[in-house]
């Protein structure tokens, strides 16, 4: 198998990506009810969000699809599309999902409270929260939802699901596309995901070293990670978007992805 860009596939967000999610809304991992897509009835602007849902505890959920890369601001947008729900009563919510669905509001009242596996919808949008969709995140994205999650207390407000495009390339079957879709946020101890102040070009080493834990393991791979890229030639040193490192329970990984040779997509060290 061998990763490649939804953009290399001629794929495009809205036309493709953001289709296959509402029509398969599990690929993100838990129970969703799209309600919305591509929706835009606010009061005083003409923003349009990609796809709007219901989780199983009744949250408003903002999902924003990026296709390759998150850009920086990512975040921000869907920030704000979420706040423009923090007062939208349970009512609108069902006239929402009748006007997604062409059914009445008693269908679609009925459908709501199936999905909430309750009598009524007394739960419904007493909260909102946001995923947020791509191929790859920026750091300056991932940095800013981690101190979010953080400081409201609240490790699923902004989750982040990663869509990897595969294709067989031993398969005479050209058009066979394989995309794994796995979270990245919330996820226990990830200091890749985080940008500090000081470990940049004046910290150098020494500011990322303080960004991971002191033992002898992550001394010894942080010793064979300046020996390595160091002595690698720009042209196929992979830059810090193509690199992933954390703890996951008891373990540790090592990500790399990279779609020039002599790397190969995907790679997982542990």
């Amino acid at each position: 198998m061998e990763e490649i860009d939804f953009a290399q596939l001629g794929l495009q967000e809205r036309r493709d990506i953001q289709e296959w999610i509402a029509n398969n809304p599990r690929v993100l991992g838990e129970d969703l009810l799209i309600i919305g897509k591509e929706f835009s009835d606010f009061d005083q602007t003409n923003e349009r969000l990609d796809l709007l849902a219901v989780d199983a505890d009744g949250r408003i959920v903002i999902i924003e699809v990026k296709r390759d890369d998150t850009g920086r601001h990512a975040h921000l947008q869907a920030i704000k599309y979420a706040s423009y729900f923090r007062n939208t009563k349970q009512q609108a919510v069902v006239r929402i999902l009748a006007g997604y669905e062409s059914v009445s509001e008693e269908e679609a009242e009925k459908k709501l409270i199936e999905h909430l596996d309750g009598d009524d919808l007394g739960v419904l949008n007493k909260d909102q929260r946001i995923i947020l969709v791509s191929h790859r995140f920026a750091p300056e994205v991932t940095s800013a939802v981690l101190w979010l999650n953080e400081k409201f207390s609240s490790e699923d407000m902004i989750s982040c699901i990663r869509l990897i495009p595969y294709r067989d390339i031993q398969s005479t079957d050209t058009d066979s596309l394989y995309i794994q879709a796995y979270r990245i946020i919330p996820m226990p101890g990830d200091e890749n995901y985080v940008i500090e102040a000081g470990g940049g070009k004046s910290g150098g080493r020494i500011g990322r070293a303080r960004r991971s834990s002191d033992d002898k393991i992550s001394s010894f791979f942080r010793e064979i990670d300046t020996l390595v890229m160091d002595r690698l030639s720009g042209d196929i040193k992979p830059d810090k978007r193509s690199r992933g490192a954390g703890f996951y329970n008891e373990g540790r990984y090592y990500n790399l992805w990279y779609s020039r040779s002599p790397w190969k997509n995907g790679e997982t060290y542990f």
